[in-house]
């Protein structure tokens, strides 16, 4: 991401809290709902590196003059990043966000109070909470990709439940900071590599997870994540995978699992029970797109032949809507006994495909869900 960008990127769409709609600044990654700031806060963190270039991060209070919103404002201002100017712009960024947050909240706030005037109850000042923790300081010591990570955390409330924002702050200390990815963090194959250990870290406590409410990593949560103590650590969207009680439900990761460019990552993709059939002949028929996309394919449908290509690095097949016949990169094509076939407008292919076509393994769970891996 160039410097020009960061000024670009700094409108987010809008979020719903207590039932108005708030338009949000943002710093060049995605915002997610999170928990609550910590009461702690964090008041001067400095910190050095390994040349000697300190990275210092200290707090501005920011504060409403409204009497009718309790704010309690904190952000991190951040000096000292080797490219001064990219630091320049993502503190004003930072600023103008929580600036915009506690208009918004004021304007919430006055309209609260109005209409409780105009019907007779009792006004409560309206709170907002906006606060930072610093996760990884940027410096060499820290860790050696010298990645500075940090988390900004908003919430308001208006006396009804308040639904946190978390806005991550993931970039590279270097002469030409940059924003972090985790497609850099993790390879190439960063979203298989990164499913198959959230997977596996769900499937050790499931009870505390909704069952098979976990997809695998989408674009708009690409983003969200910060780097502690040389591990990733996604973060999803609380109630998305979990109930409430469980806050924003976090996975570590250690940065030495990286797959892609490094080593051939293990793709795989869980098909929820809903999401296959099986046919009066017993043939259990899985969704193709959502299936080879998991496992980090490429589809390109072709209407006119009413076709599907698949591609992934030099692997391809090729499967024609009602043809029995398949093959996988220059095998001569065989038949599977089912033909692909349209069901809910979408294409549906034998599960044999994965293991006679694709070369992987298809195992049933026991609440019926069918798990894909593919090395």
């Amino acid at each position: 991401m160039t410097k020009k960008s960061i000024i670009a990127l700094g409108v987010a769409g809008g979020i719903l809290i207590s039932g108005a709609v708030f338009t949000q600044l943002a710093y060049p990654v995605q915002a997610a709902q999170g928990v609550a700031p910590s009461a702690k806060s964090v008041v001067e963190a400095e910190l050095s590196n390994k040349q000697e270039q300190k990275v210092t991060i200290k707090t501005k209070t920011l504060t409403s003059n409204s009497p009718y919103l309790k704010a309690q404002v904190k952000i991190p201002v951040v000096e000292g990043l080797k490219d001064t100017q990219y630091g320049l712009e993502m503190n004003d960024i930072i600023e103008r966000n929580a600036d915009k947050a506690i208009q918004e909240w004021e304007k919430l706030a006055t309209e609260g109070a109005k209409d409780a005037k105009e019907n007779k109850y009792e006004f409560r000042p309206y709170e907002l909470y906006i606060d930072y923790e610093v996760k990884s300081d940027g410096s060499a010591a820290a860790n050696p990709q010298q990645l500075l990570s940090f988390v900004v955390t908003q919430e308001g409330f208006s006396g009804g439940t308040s639904m946190p924002i978390k806005y991550f702050y993931n970039v590279w200390n270097k002469a030409e900071a940059e924003r972090v990815t985790l497609e850099e963090l993790f390879g190439t194959d960063y979203k298989a590599a990164l499913n198959k250990q959230i997977r596996e870290q769900i499937a050790m406590q499931p009870d505390d997870y909704f069952a098979d409410e976990f997809k695998g990593i989408d674009a708009g949560q690409e983003e969200d994540f910060y780097v502690k103590d040389s591990k990733a650590v996604i973060v999803f969207p609380k109630y998305s995978i979990a109930p409430g009680a469980a806050g924003t439900p976090e996975f570590s990761i250690a940065l030495s699992a990286k797959g892609g460019d490094n080593e051939a990552a293990e793709a795989s993709v869980v098909i929820n029970k809903s999401d296959y059939y099986t046919k009066a002949d017993g043939q259990v028929m899985i969704p193709l797109r959502s299936t080879i996309e998991g496992l980090g394919f490429k589809l390109t449908w072709n209407a006119k032949e009413k076709r599907a290509d698949l591609t992934k690095d030099a692997v391809f097949t090729s499967i024609e809507l009602d043809k029995d016949q398949y093959f996988f990169n220059k095998v001569a094509p065989f038949s599977l006994g089912t033909a692909p076939e349209l069901h809910n407008k979408n294409m549906y292919v034998p599960a044999e495909f994965v293991s006679k076509v694709l070369q992987g393994t298809i195992e049933k769970a026991e609440n019926g869900a069918l798990n894909v891996t593919l090395k």
